[in-house]
Parts: structure tokens; C-alpha cells; sequence
């Protein structure tokens, strides 16, 4: 995650807290989808999403 902006946001959904980390600063798609890609190998949700 180095050169990468990250925000960690607290949401609640269900009655349940959960917690929501936003990373900004991928080159592109690509590099964006990997990182997920790592993550879900980590048991973790990640859904990519361009930022307008």
C-alpha cells in the first residue's frame, strides 16, 4: 500500500459495524483489480471502483 491515499471509514449494515478501507492512487484498472486480487486471496471483500 506505500504511495497509496487511504481512508478507513466505519459503516453500519444489518445492525452489524463493519469497517471500509478507500485506497486512491493506482496507476490504473489493472493495478487496482490486482490489489484486489491479493485481497480476496486474504479472505477479504474488494470491489474496484473508478472515482469520478
Amino acid at each position: 500500500m506505500d504511495g497509496k491515499a487511504l481512508v478507513v471509514q466505519a459503516a453500519e449494515s444489518g445492525g452489524r459495524t463493519f469497517f471500509r478501507l478507500r485506497a486512491h492512487g493506482f496507476a490504473d484498472e489493472t493495478e487496482a483489480r490486482g490489489f484486489c486480487t491479493t485481497l480476496l486471496g486474504q479472505n477479504a471483500s474488494c470491489i474496484p471502483v473508478e472515482q469520478r
